[in-house]
This record gives structure tokens, C-alpha cells and sequence, in this order.
């Protein structure tokens, strides 16, 4: 076995892809699911047995689909894909890992986790079909793109100074903290038995510039973090930014809108745990060992006390842990949704309204948000119910070394003093216990969001500066020839299209809705590829040419012009810095749209609004 095959599905169109990756991983190749949502072609209604299959294929597996029987599953290779139909309707992949005592072993990626169920429970919902994978010649094990622990390493080493020094003002302002019990057992058990008036008033200005200087600590880390973090979120939104945009057109036609968007979200969450988590996690481990090590000088019996209660918290931790796994990922394929069939909400009123249909799309919505609202309680109900507990564990502890540490005093152990001094100690060793516990959700969150975001990095973008760069200023002919292509899983919709655009002749194509006319022109663009078939320009093939080079010479007025919320000058010479007016304005002459520019309040510099509105 390879690397972990607990595979959990990042959207709800997953299944399938994570069930593959499962198996992969199983074989020692670790895939991204973006990449083999690609290779599947795993629309925003989940894949098909044959992209599963031809996805596999690509990976080197040997790969093939079957249908078959009860018997058929005691026969067939393992790890093998199940195809399911659930009760709800929904279609699922599940990866059957063996069969022993009577058991199925399976991986159920929408949990990420291993199952054992009994044969009669997988009947119910078996469609009977299955995938066998077995790896092939061309097969190579490895890992595909950068793992995450290594990008999250990068993101940290490139903030390592700033980092550092919050880090060192960290443990500044741990050490004012620790210094306030000396000063207590120094009062406690010298300067007031001795009514020493004047060290009194001493340690009291003391005390008082130590609470200062922790003041003013925590405010320099506090605005060092913020600018760490600011820094952090404009990289790494900024990289995604600009990768998405280089990503081929099949990329967002296989996403709905709120999964690329909600990408955003999780950039703010991977900082969050690089500037804020991670140093809370180094200052709460010192803290515990700093602080274990002062109730050991002081009083090694309530000491032991303390430890005592160490496995307790661990228990809590591991049990919330354990939920975690469950939860957090659901929360994100649910917060996808919900955004998703908002913006489609928003998007399509118009429609809406002329067949009255506001109450049943804001109910579906509404839906969404019900169920999302359900899980973030759940989560919330359970974290809060974890938390509850490290605090009875922490006051319970307060009450035994008050009352161990009492008859300690009692006995002449120790002084009252250092009993006090031990007690203020406790909060500094419980509080970091207690914030651990909660700590562990951001950790889950944070991995979640880097896996999510991370894996659309490692996609390839579009070719875009490589090729020639021929003149292009006056070709003689365009040409189709023998053009195969189909969306996947729909019908080819060319079987064998040959077609010429010839210079100085207007060329019209005409058809019903459907038939293929805008796909003529994204095939021009190289918005998407043919199966079969070239492109020519003269005797030049497009994909050999620069694509960007050749999309700035191929003019396309679509379907449903969409402009940018900017101004009118800057919808027409977009990211000139210094457009030609003089030929802006002659084009605008020619189109006789110059009368209409000029008759807006703000002429050019008029805003356009969201999509041209």
C-alpha cells in the first residue's frame, strides 16, 4: 500500500474522482482530485462510469467497466469502484477494499473514512455496476504536483523574519506573565510579614511597568501578525487570481461558480492558520512546559496533580478530533452550495419573475442555508460541548490544588506564598490545554482549505506564450477540416466538418439553437479542443501559433456581450494605459455610437455598472 486511500470528495460532484484517487494512492500514486476532474471531465452533476474509466486510463491503470451480480463482487480484484443509487435518488461511488467475516470493507468518500457493512446494506443501493483497476505498464508511482505540507512550508519560510519576531514577542510577553508570580510569592512571604513599607511600594511601580511592557508586547505582535497576514492574504488570493484566469475555458464549464469563488474563502483560512494558528500552537506548548516546569520547583506532589489531568484533556482532544474529521469538510461542500444557489438567485430574477417562480427558487435556496445553518450547529453544538468540558476538567483541577495544596501549607510543605503563586501558575498551564482543544478545528480548516486551494494551483494553465507569432495581419484563408467534437458526455455534435472562411468574404452560418454555431467559433479560439480535425490559416496550423498572439487577432462579438464594471473608455482599450483617443474616437463615429458616449452624464468616463447595466 502507498499513501492514505481515506480520500474525502471536496464538492459534491466528487465522488467518483475521490473514489479513484482512493485506489491510486492505494497503488503509490497521490492525485489532486482537480486533475482528474479534468481528466473525467466531472461536470457540477458528478462523472460517469466512463469518464471514471478513460480518467484511469490516462494514469496508466488498466481500467473497465462491468455489470454483476451478488457473486461477482467475492471474485473481482480489490480495490475495486461500486456504483450506487441512493435512497435519496442521489448516484455515489464507494471503493470495496475486501470482504471478511461477512463484512465489506469499503472507503466512502463522503467521509473520507474506512466502513464496515454487512452485505444486504450494499445490495439496497448497488446499481450493479462496477469499475476494476489494476495498474498497467505505463503506470509510474510518485506523487502528481506539490504535496501540501510543502506549499504550506514555502508560505511560512517566506514569512519566516516576521513570523520569528511575533514568535519572539510571543514568548517576551509569555515571560511578563510568569515574572507576575515571583513578584506574588516575594510580597506574600517577605515584604508584608516584614511590613516592609517601601519594597512594597517597589514591587507595586514594578508590577505595574511589567503589566506595561505586556501591553505594549501584545500590541507589537498583534499589528506584526495583521501585517503578516494581510501580506499572506493579498499572495496567496492574488496567485489564485491569476492562475485561474491562465486555466483552460473546460475548468470553469465543469465548476459552478461558488466552488471557483469560494476558493477565495479558503485562502483567508490557510493564513489564518499560518500567522495565528501555528504560533499559538508553539506559545501554548511553551507555556505548558514552562509552566510545569515552575510547579515542579515549587511543589513536585501538586505538580503530579496537574499532569494528572493531562490525559484527560487528551481524550477530549482526540474525541472532538475525531468529529472534526466528519464535519468540516461537509460545512465547506455545503457553504459552496448555498453560494452557488445564491449568485443563481441573484443572476436569474429576471427569469424568475416572468413565471412567477421567486418563491420556489428562494425556497430552494433557503434550503441550502437550512442545511448549512443545521451542520455549523451541529459542529458548533459539539465544539461547544468539548469546550465545556476542558473548562470543568480546568476548574475541577483549580479545586484539588486549593484543597491538596491547603493542607500541604498546613502541614509546612509550603509557604502561602508559593500556594498562591502555584494557583496563579494553574491558569497559565490549563488556559493553553483548554486552547488546544479549540485549536484543533482551525488545524482541520485550515488543511481543508489548503488541500481545496491547492489543488486548483497545481492544474496546467492554458499555453499561452509558447508557439510561433506569424504575421497574421492579412491571411488568406481560414479552414476547417474533417472537425471532430462533443461536450463530454453529450452527443458529438461534429462528426466530420470541413469548412473555408476566405479572405474578403462574409461567411454566414445559420442553424437551429443547440446546433453548434458558438462551438465553431470557441474551437477557432482554442477555447476548446477537437477530438479529431485541424485548423489551418494558410498552411499554418493554429495550435502551433502563440495562443495569445492569436486571440488578439480574431475579433469575436458574442452571443451575450458581458462588460467589465469600469468605464466606457476602459471596456473599449481595456489595460491601455495611454489609449488612442483620436482612433477611439473615430471608431465610435463610424459605429454611430459617438452621439450616445457623449449624451451619458460622465461621456467615457461613464461607469457601466455590473455587467453593463
Amino acid at each position: 500500500m502507498g499513501y492514505s486511500v481515506k480520500i474525502r470528495q471536496h464538492d459534491i460532484s466528487d465522488c467518483g474522482v475521490a473514489c479513484l484517487a482512493s485506489i491510486s494512492a492505494y497503488y503509490g500514486l497521490k492525485l489532486p482530485l482537480a486533475k482528474l476532474r479534468i481528466f473525467s471531465n466531472t461536470g457540477k452533476n458528478g462523472t460517469t462510469i466512463k469518464g471514471v474509466v478513460e480518467a484511469a486510463k490516462k494514469f496508466g491503470f488498466d481500467a473497465q467497466g462491468f455489470s454483476g451480480r451478488k457473486s461477482s463482487l467475492y471474485k473481482v480484484p480489490k480495490p475495486t469502484i461500486l456504483h450506487l443509487q441512493k435512497s435519496d435518488g442521489l448516484l455515489h461511488f464507494i471503493v470495496l477494499y475486501k470482504i471478511h467475516n461477512g463484512l465489506l470493507h469499503i472507503m466512502d468518500p463522503l467521509d473520507g473514512n474506512m466502513h464496515r457493512i454487512k452485505m444486504e446494506e450494499l445490495l439496497a443501493e448497488w446499481s450493479g455496476k462496477l469499475i476494476t483497476l489494476s495498474p498497467g505498464n505505463e503506470f509510474v508511482k510518485g506523487i502528481s504536483g506539490t504535496p501540501v505540507l510543502e506549499r504550506l512550508f514555502k508560505i511560512i519560510t517566506s514569512n519566516r523574519k516576521s513570523l520569528f519576531n511575533a514568535l519572539l514577542l510571543s514568548i517576551l510577553y509569555l515571560t511578563t506573565a510568569f515574572s507576575i508570580t515571583i513578584f506574588i510569592k516575594q510580597i506574600i512571604d517577605s515584604i508584608i510579614p516584614d511590613g516592609n513599607a517601601v519594597m512594597l511600594n517597589t514591587f507595586a511601580v514594578g508590577m505595574l511597568a511589567v503589566f506595561l511592557m505586556s501591553f505594549f508586547l501584545s500590541w507589537m505582535r498583534s499589528v506584526l501578525l495583521l501585517k503578516t497576514g494581510t501580506a499572506t492574504d493579498k499572495r496567496l488570493i492574488g496567485e489564485y487570481i491569476r492562475h485561474m484566469v491562465t486555466l483552460p475555458q473546460q475548468f470553469f464549464d465543469l465548476r459552478t461558480t461558488g466552488e471557483i469563488t469560494s476558493r477565495v474563502s479558503d485562502a483567508f483560512k490557510i493564513r489564518s492558520l499560518v500567522t495565528e494558528t501555528l504560533i499559538g500552537i508553539v506559545i501554548s506548548l511553551s507555556t505548558l512546559i514552562i509552566s510545569l516546569a515552575v510547579m515542579l520547583v515549587i511543589s513536585p506532589n501538586l505538580a503530579f496533580v496537574a499532569i494528572l489531568c493531562v490525559p484527560v484533556y487528551y481524550i477530549i482532544y482526540i474525541t472532538y478530533d475525531t468529529y472534526n474529521k466528519r464535519v468540516h469538510r461537509k460545512i465547506m461542500e455545503q457553504g459552496s452550495r448555498f453560494e452557488s444557489s445564491l449568485i443563481e438567485l441573484v443572476r436569474s430574477q429576471k427569469a424568475l419573475k416572468y413565471f412567477s417562480n421567486e418563491e420556489f427558487a428562494a425556497g430552494r435556496t433557503i434550503g441550502n442555508l437550512s442545511e448549512l445553518c443545521d451542520t455549523f450547529f451541529k459542529s458548533g453544538r459539539f465544539g461547544t460541548g468539548a469546550g465545556g468540558a476542558a473548562e470543568f476538567v480546568s476548574r475541577v483541577l483549580t479545586v484539588l490544588i486549593l484543597w491538596l495544596g491547603g493542607r500541604s501549607m498546613m502541614a509546612g510543605e509550603i509557604t502561602l506564598g508559593e500556594l498562591v503563586s502555584f494557583f496563579t501558575i494553574i491558569s497559565l498551564f490549563s488556559s493553553p490545554l483548554s486552547e488546544l482543544i479549540g485549536i484543533n478545528s482551525v488545524i482541520r480548516e485550515g488543511m481543508v482549505a489548503a488541500d481545496r486551494l491547492f489543488e486548483i494551483m497545481e492544474l496546467d494553465p492554458e499555453p499561452l506564450s509558447e508557439g510561433i507569432t506569424p504575421d497574421l495581419s492579412a491571411p488568406e484563408c481560414l479552414s476547417l477540416s474533417g472537425i471532430r467534437f462533443s461536450y463530454p458526455d453529450r452527443p458529438t455534435l461534429f462528426t466530420e466538418m470541413n469548412m473555408e472562411l476566405k479572405r474578403g468574404k462574409i461567411t454566414a452560418l445559420s442553424g437551429e439553437s443547440g446546433s453548434g454555431k458558438s462551438t465553431v467559433v470557441s474551437l477557432i479560439l482554442r477555447m476548446h479542443q477537437a477530438q479529431n480535425g485541424t485548423i489551418m490559416l494558410n498552411d499554418i496550423n493554429i495550435n502551433h501559433i502563440n495562443l495569445r498572439h492569436w486571440r488578439s487577432s480574431v475579433s469575436v462579438v458574442p452571443q451575450n456581450p458581458e462588460l467589465y464594471d469600469a468605464t466606457i473608455l476602459e471596456n473599449i482599450a481595456p489595460g491601455e494605459e495611454d489609449p488612442d483617443i483620436e482612433r477611439i474616437l473615430r471608431l465610435c463615429e463610424e459605429l454611430n455610437i459617438l452621439n450616445f458616449i457623449a449624451a451619458l452624464p460622465s461621456g467615457f468616463e461613464t461607469k457601466t455598472g455590473e455587467n453593463g447595466t
